[in-house]
């Protein structure tokens, strides 16, 4: 039986039902530039770290602006939109509730956000109530789609890829998780199932949290002792 020792999650999309927030803000922020679309028009961006997204960005609606005077400007309109509307996916909360709270299971964070952005979210959310480990786009070697952020966790953790379970929604990060030998799951919050499987077949798919806390109590081994005392924020 799989001896599980820790999960590491994504945040947007995973964790938190966030996604459409950044394409709102991605909205407002077009406006400023005298550009009108809809949402159908944006580039697809789930996963992808800020070091790829704003060149592309950019290149897709022609703005010469400075990239860093454009970060500042997106972010503000994100974090305004976030401070009002901010919440976890539905049944994430039980999931942890029945699944990793006092199993002895390590948990943590592993995002292609920025460490302003998280902290925002430490702000709007109890987040900190379910994570005491985090690792953002700022501190990992490179973003995903490479595995250094997921080893970067597993080092910080004192975890093996052979006990660890990676959840992800989009495919940067599935790719990401792969790539670092932990076990995957995705949940079909950004992505239909059948998209799930051409990106690997050796991909967990579920529709829902209660589906994955299903399969978890069916699964692992989880052990019912009280979680590691271990605290460490990136």
């Amino acid at each position: 039986m799989f001896n599980i020792k820790g999960i590491l999650f994504d945040l947007d999309g995973t964790v938190l039902d966030s996604e459409g927030l950044f394409e709102e803000a991605q909205i407002l922020l077009l406006k400023e530039y005298g550009i009108f679309i809809n949402m159908n028009e944006l580039p697809n961006s789930t996963g992808m770290s800020y070091k790829d997204f704003y060149p592309q960005f950019m290149r897709k609606f022609e703005l010469s602006d400075d990239i860093e005077n454009l970060r500042l400007k997106l972010r503000t309109y994100l974090h305004t939109i976030m401070e009002s509307r901010l919440k976890f996916i539905d049944g994430f909360e039980t999931f942890y509730k029945n699944c990793i709270k006092h199993k002895g299971i390590k948990s943590g964070i592993v995002t292609n956000t920025t460490r302003v952005t998280y902290q925002k979210v430490q702000r709007f959310t109890n987040i900190d109530d379910y994570f005491n480990f985090s690792i953002t786009a700022t501190e990992s070697i490179k973003p995903k789609p490479s595995s250094s952020p997921y080893l970067q966790a597993m080092e910080e953790l004192s975890l093996k890829p052979s006990e660890t379970v990676v959840i992800e929604d989009s495919k940067t990060g599935i790719i990401s998780g792969l790539q670092s030998k932990a076990k995957v799951i995705a949940i079909t919050t950004s992505l239909k199932s059948a998209d799930i499987h051409l990106i690997s077949d050796n991909v967990l798919v579920f529709n829902s949290y209660d589906e994955i806390g299903n399969y978890f109590k069916k699964t692992f081994n989880i052990y019912q002792t009280s979680p590691s005392s271990t605290i460490i924020h990136k």
